[in-house]
């Protein structure tokens, strides 16, 4: 493959992905959420409680760029600060009740609507595309 197309290539499937995330974001609820708000809550729901700290590292973002983003959530009442068992300095962050049911509620509408416009592919195509998403996490987890 000559490279122009190797590159242009690599930009397409950037887009693509991109768009595909953009475009199941929108189905869900989400909105109401930032992208940020939004990945920190994924992040709790499937790593359990963190300090601030721990989630500014994950995301790659500063402590105060996340404390301000915990804040916005807590006041929306989708997490709670509760103090570390072992180290009385530190406060864990954990989603509440409502933050499991809003973080439960998105993930289903955006597995609606993928499920509903995959269905709509044919066999052939549903089969490359989830051989493909082998190949995606693999490269994602690099």
């Amino acid at each position: 493959m000559p490279t122009n197309t190797f590159e242009q290539a690599v930009i397409d499937l950037m887009q693509a992905v991109g768009l595909l995330l953009r475009r199941t974001r929108n189905e869900s609820d989400a909105g109401e959420l930032s992208m940020t708000e939004s990945v920190v809550v994924a992040r709790l729901a499937n790593d359990g409680p963190a300090t601030t700290a721990a989630l500014a590292r994950a995301e790659g973002m500063k402590p105060q760029s996340m404390g301000t983003t915990v804040t916005s959530l807590e006041k929306m009442g989708i997490v709670k600060r509760t103090p570390h068992v072992t180290d009385g300095r530190q406060m864990l962050i954990a989603l509440t009740p409502k933050g499991v049911q809003l973080r439960k509620k998105n993930r289903e509408a955006k597995q609606m609507w993928l499920s509903q416009v995959i269905a709509e592919l044919d066999a052939k195509e549903q089969a490359t595309l989830f051989k493909a998403t082998a190949i995606i996490k693999r490269l994602a987890e690099k």
